[in-house]
């Protein structure tokens, strides 16, 4: 697995992201078969050679042949039915949930017109990025502080500010670090695609090292007068020979006072709103109070989200925050075929090979009720066929 460092020279936006892809050597020809598997949009890209200052890069015109006028609802049930892999699904919706949230806030409207963001390369941009992610098998992206330039610019909602509402509301929710740029006024440095797509999935760093790396430039479409509208794409090659790991948050409550009907629908609260994570230790407290340790594993943007749901939903006056790293082995859940019908297992690999593959203890469960057969039963039949047809074990004593 790889990681992505992304330098915001002077400017941010969906397409200098994805430009940026493509300077480095990405297929804009898979890349837009892959974008042609969400329904009804109908684009294509047209890239070129450019530079932005002395800076050589790739620019990306998306030349759109749809009308669709799009509302927030569509984006979403177009991503969700689309054919894409479901982890770029996730991804996907992530970040137009975050999108959506502030441009919701910026507006006071809890259906915000698109204007800027109601045509078909808003979701090519997006849905862009996160497939060469894929692509790449890029799992670490971290930032530069985003350009940002004193003054305002007009827009289809009025004067404002350089950063536009929406932005200015994803860089106060995310605390996204500001690089104030003196030498340029009145033009919009980061568009609120841009910052949307790089606040659901990088962390945000002023120093960072990387190796062994290739680089690639995304130009923007407007060229600034002081100021190089370009950003630069930094991927550093993972070592094969190790394990993957991410950067995530832990965060920890001691309870006393709460009882367990409460805790336990807490905790799944916290997995349906997306917690990695969630498990509770017991513990004797102060006062020889039999108490409960609550524990929540996140990811990094998610992290003021946890915080406030422990602070509302428990009765903890404080939560204890950590950042650390999980190492990781790939795991896949598949459909496959057995003597009782399809089921579906989890699949671990460790170092690129197939290591264990187990069923998933709900298909156990059916299969069971299903038989009339108990658990255990059912349990060690499959587990039988699953070695003996993927590992070759011989079972027989």
């Amino acid at each position: 697995m790889n990681t992505a460092y992304f330098n915001l020279i002077g400017g941010l936006s969906g397409d200098m992201l994805l430009s940026s892809f493509f300077d480095l050597g990405v297929d804009k020809e898979e890349i837009s078969k892959e974008l042609k598997k969400i329904n009804n949009i109908k684009f294509d890209f047209s890239t070129s050679k450019t530079s932005r200052g002395n800076i050589p890069s790739t620019h990306t015109n998306v030349k759109i042949y749809d009308d669709i006028k799009w509302k927030w609802d569509i984006f979403f049930q177009s991503v969700k039915k689309s054919e894409l892999k479901e982890s770029i699904k996730t991804n996907i919706i992530n970040c137009l949930n975050i999108l959506m949230l502030a441009e919701q806030e910026a507006h006071s409207e809890p259906n915000p017109h698109l204007h800027e963001l109601g045509t078909s390369d808003t979701l090519v941009d997006i849905c862009g990025f996160f497939i060469c992610v894929d692509k790449l098998k890029i799992n670490k992206i971290y930032s530069s502080p985003i350009p940002v330039v004193p003054g305002y610019v007009k827009t289809s909602h009025g004067l404002h500010e350089t950063l536009a509402p929406a932005t200015k509301k994803i860089v106060e929710k995310y605390k996204i670090p500001i690089n104030f740029i003196n030498n340029e006024s009145n033009i919009e440095t980061v568009t609120p695609t841009g910052i949307s797509i790089l606040a659901s999935i990088a962390e945000f760093t002023k120093g960072n090292s990387i190796t062994h790396f290739e680089i690639g430039y995304g130009a923007g479409t407007k060229t600034f007068a002081n100021i190089p509208n370009v950003l630069s794409l930094w991927i550093q090659k993972g070592d094969s020979d190790f394990y993957d790991y991410k950067n995530l948050i832990y965060l920890e409550t001691n309870l006393d006072d709460m009882t367990p009907e409460f805790i336990g629908d807490f905790i799944s609260r916290a997995l349906e709103e997306g917690a990695l994570d969630t498990w509770v230790i017991p513990y004797t407290g102060k006062k020889n109070r039999p108490s409960h340790q609550l524990n929540i594993l996140c990811d990094l943007n998610k992290k003021e989200k946890f915080i406030d749901l422990i602070l509302r939903e428990t009765s903890s006056l404080g939560v204890r925050v950590q950042k650390l790293q999980r190492y990781e082995v790939k795991r896949e859940i598949v459909e496959v075929e057995t003597s009782l019908g399809k089921i579906k297992t989890k699949i671990k690999y460790v170092k690129g090979k197939m290591y264990s593959i187990k069923p998933e203890f709900e298909e156990l469960k059916r299969l069971a009720f299903e038989n009339k057969s108990s658990i255990n039963n059912i349990s060690n039949q499959i587990n039988i066929e699953l070695n003996e047809k993927y590992f070759k074990i011989n079972n027989k004593i």
